[in-house]
């Protein structure tokens, strides 16, 4: 049964696969009885093997069970959509890689008969937008009220502003790939929709310029908790108040920091978030909370060879400390009584750690390895 659950697909068992599920054209003539068995359909590897009518009746056989899609390059079009919105199981739908352009109508309505979707990942082809419609129809079909992370490319073609019409309320996570459009008008609509209620975000991509988002939207993103960007976005004062009010600190409790592609200037160090966590001491020698006091766990990759000088690993072991007194003193104030094993929970979940990217650019999902910096 798992040998079928997520099949490992490409170009030379692709067809053998098809002729396994799909012995016959019509279902009702023969059908499979593996089929019901697979839940993974990973169609990312395929280049030239498959075909429309063989993607949409793929996704005609697995219907009923299919949990997690991801759609081929090039053999996904709108004759696809029919079948994909009668998979009723389905919770994680990524269309980033089709090549075929999509009229949003008919996206809009697959898309609202997934009621069940958690994860979906908009393609980075232009879309056919529809006559006479409007960004913001009331009649149009919704997003499934399910959906809980969205990704997109900065190079989002306006018509799919129309998607946005009703922003589900379970929608807290976002990824952004690709850097061109970062300060397109629809990228800058959709954050300023979706921005207040958005806690996990990641940036996978490097920046044209630095400083470019909570030193000047900072007010945008008011439930971030989780942030994940490259190096590059940390340089020019990233984090830095200087050219806005002082604020209430965020809520951001867990930083990852990636190494990008491409060279980086220096090699960072922990001394930056120092500041931004404690700016200061008032006049009763008690700290003044800075942008990132409510930080208690941050990951940075191994492959910005931050520990690299001596500097760089006290000022890593500043951070580390900061990080737990800080939590010990949150868990002190709300009644807790701090014993070994609350001091081995603060230890396990508050400080720097290192690890090493074994995927895509920022892409987590594809393994890392932790380690903390003290024993």
């Amino acid at each position: 049964m798992d040998l079928y659950r997520a099949p490992i697909l490409a170009g030379w068992n692709f067809q053998l696969f098809v002729r396994t599920l799909c012995p016959s054209i019509n279902l009702h003539i023969r059908s499979s009885p593996t089929a019901p068995l697979v839940k993974v359909l990973d169609l990312s590897k395929l280049v030239h093997e498959g075909s429309n009518s063989v993607t949409g009746r793929l996704l005609g056989r697995v219907k009923e069970t299919l949990e997690d899609f991801i759609a081929p390059q090039t053999s996904f079009s709108v004759n696809s959509l029919p079948a994909l919105s009668k998979c009723m199981q389905l919770s994680h739908l990524d269309l980033s890689l089709i090549s075929a352009s999509l009229p949003v109508l008919d996206l809009l309505r697959a898309l609202g008969a997934l009621k069940k979707l958690v994860f979906l990942a908009l393609p980075r082809c232009s879309p056919i937008p529809s006559p006479h419609m409007l960004l913001y129809d009331p009649n149009l079909p919704a997003l499934p009220l399910s959906l809980r992370h969205i990704q997109f490319a900065c190079s989002l073609h306006p018509a799919y502003m129309s998607l946005f019409h009703r922003v589900p309320p379970q929608l807290t996570a976002l990824t952004v790939t690709d850097a061109p459009g970062w300060y397109s008008n629809p990228v800058d609509n959709i954050m300023m929709k979706l921005g207040p209620q958005i806690e996990d975000l990641r940036l996978q991509f490097r920046l044209p310029k630095p400083g470019f988002m909570l030193q000047d939207d900072r007010r945008t993103f008011l439930a971030l908790r989780r942030l994940q960007v490259s190096a590059d976005h940390l340089f020019g004062g990233f984090f830095s108040q200087t050219h806005q009010e002082p604020g209430p600190p965020l809520p951001l409790t867990d930083l990852t920091i990636t190494a990008g592609s491409g060279p980086i200037p220096q090699a960072p160090t922990c001394d930056f978030l120092y500041d931004e966590i404690i700016r200061g001491d008032d006049i009763h020698g008690r700290p003044i909370p800075g942008m990132l006091f409510c930080l208690r766990c941050v990951n940075i990759s191994h492959g910005l060879n931050w520990r690299s000088t001596k500097a760089g690993q006290d000022h890593a072991r500043d951070l580390q400390n900061l990080l737990i007194a800080l939590e010990r003193e949150a868990r002190e104030r709300a009644g807790v009584q701090i014993t070994e094993s609350v001091e081995r929970d603060i230890a396990r979940t508050c400080g720097v750690w290192e690890f090493v990217e074994r995927g895509s650019v920022g892409d987590l999902r594809g393994g890392l390895s932790s380690s903390v910096v003290l024993p």
